[in-house]
């Protein structure tokens, strides 16, 4: 069982993540959606690795593709707020949001 697509798939949600935020960018409202989009461009790259090469995902049906890559395009936001904090650490201290 080999694990090595996970953060494969959490750095290519990471980037589309980011890549929505630039397309959107004049939009803040349409920010509240890239938790949903991380995942599914995580279950959707899951899937697609799955069918291309699935010793790489370690899954043995579809759905178990799916939901590892659901759960690490999610992850892929928690890296983002994780960032996010680490650089915005001594600016908004009393900001409790």
């Amino acid at each position: 069982m080999d694990f090595t697509s996970i953060p494969i798939i959490v750095v290519c949600s990471y980037l589309v993540g980011e890549m929505y935020k630039l397309i959107f960018q004049h939009k803040p409202n349409a920010y509240k959606f890239i938790p949903v989009v991380t995942p599914i461009v995580g279950g959707i790259l899951g899937i697609a690795i799955f069918l291309t090469a699935p010793e790489l995902l370690g899954a043995q049906t579809i759905w178990n593709a799916l939901l590892l890559g659901i759960v690490s395009g999610a992850s892929a936001t928690g890296a983002n707020q994780i960032i996010k904090k680490i650089f915005n650490k001594g600016e908004n201290k009393n900001d409790n949001s």
